[in-house]
């Protein structure tokens, strides 16, 4: 017992831990400060003989749209892009071992992009199954506290430019062989540049070709040809109205457009998010142009009020059958004809100018037809329905030099309710 006591504790310690690297063919890493600093692994860079190992990046949208305002209502729930990343496949911690992991919040330039985990190296997990879950658990700990840095940090910019931060990404990958992947979440809503949505109609698979076809030629389409790209968050912004499902199936279309564009090996784009309530009042952040969507409106002249539904509220790219979320919709809709007291209601679709004539109206007839038992289930008696196609549009010109305009497009693609009220 005396010569145990007359040992210094520092020196029990060294051979404690090199009994468990025996024993279990793990590191003392865990000792190399008296406070132990379990996350400096995350400050660490390759040591340049991993050159095959996967390379896996997270790429967080600090843009103002994704952060509540100063109006926001506490409680109010807004994006938690911590939670969401972490739930993604390439970020369970398994993943990462063997390769770097990198990590950067992004908003309107590529050049503001800046890396807080730049190329960590990640060692693969030793011992037993024991050691191994409490050491992975104890990584996820350290980036999760990582992430949520990132996440708070305020904008450099007024903007979001998500091909901006795509290409930032493609830069930090360079040219190392092994698996790449790149893991983004964001609201999807970016403001500036060749993919600017601020004149979308959030309609239709042409705008989305066009959009493309616009990055590619304004040389802004990265080159991810070999990585796998997972978009998440998309749709879920932290201001301004809230998308239909339609729309939202719609901005999920256009992103894994434009990343199939950049030739990715593989693009999985998704409306899913974490979300978390809004606790103190935020400090004020920069401006930025808002992305708006298509909404219900509400015109009235004489006798008649009329209710002007977006297609894409109601409805997806050229079907008429109504979408789940346009069941909210319409049962504002129809509260708001009872609480005028009609003596009448009809129902016309409309279309915009692409396609024949013939396809026009009998699309536009069959949106109308369907709005027309919709309102009818709600109790509201429509005397008729008729499709218009083009006929009656609402925003002209809808092309501008011979390009298309399709935020005009989309305007014409609606259905409205006309009211009539005694006199």
């Amino acid at each position: 017992m005396r010569l145990l006591t007359s040992i210094h504790p520092s020196r029990l310690l060294a051979a404690a831990c090199a009994l468990a690297a025996v024993m279990a063919g793990s590191g003392c890493g865990a000792f190399d400060t008296p406070e132990a600093r379990p996350c400096a692994w995350l400050d660490r860079g390759p040591d340049g003989t991993h050159e095959t190992g996967p390379q896996t990046i997270v790429l967080m949208d600090r843009s103002p749209s994704v952060r509540p305002g100063r109006t926001t209502p506490p409680g109010n729930r807004v994006p938690d892009w911590t939670n969401t990343v972490l739930a993604a496949p390439e970020l369970a911690p398994p993943a990462w071992e063997g390769g770097t992991l990198s990590a950067a919040a992004f908003d309107g330039t590529r050049a503001t992009v800046s890396w807080e985990v730049d190329h960590a190296f990640v060692s693969p997990a030793k011992g037993n199954d024991t050691l191994k879950k409490d050491r992975r658990g104890a990584r996820r700990h350290c980036l999760e506290k990582r992430l949520r840095e990132l996440a708070a940090e305020a904008p450099g910019t007024g903007r979001t430019d998500i091909l901006g931060a795509l290409a930032a990404a493609d830069d930090q990958l360079g040219s190392r062989r092994g698996r790449r992947r790149i893991v983004v979440a964001t609201d999807g809503l970016t403001n500036t540049g060749c993919a600017d949505l601020r004149t979308a109609g959030f309609d239709g698979a042409a705008e989305i070709e066009a959009a493309a076809k616009r990055c590619r030629t304004a040389g802004e389409l990265p080159d991810l040809t070999g990585t796998d790209v997972h978009l998440v968050g998309i749709g879920h912004a932290a201001r301004g109205t809230v998308p239909s499902s339609p729309q939202v199936a719609w901005l999920t279309t256009f992103w894994r457009g434009l990343c199939d564009a950049t030739g990715a090996s593989s693009c999985e784009v998704t409306a899913a998010a974490r979300v978390r309530p809004v606790g103190k009042a935020p400090r004020a952040s920069k401006p930025e142009p808002e992305v708006t969507f298509p909404a219900v409106a509400e015109r009235r002249s004489g006798r008649q009020t009329t209710i002007i539904l977006p297609g894409s509220v109601l409805f997806t790219t050229d079907r008429a059958e109504l979408s789940g979320s346009a069941q909210k919709v319409l049962d504002d809709a129809a509260r708001r004809i009872t609480g005028l007291h009609p003596v009448s209601v009809a129902v016309f679709g409309h279309t915009d100018s692409r396609g024949s004539e013939q396809s026009g109206r009998r699309l536009s007839l069959a949106r109308a037809q369907a709005v027309r038992a919709a309102l009818a289930q709600r109790g509201i008696t429509v005397a008729s329905a008729r499709g218009y196609s083009d006929d009656r549009p609402r925003c002209t010109p809808e092309y501008h030099d011979g390009a298309p305009d399709y935020a005009a497009m989309a305007c014409n693609r609606r259905v409205e309710i006309a009211v009539t009220v005694r006199a």
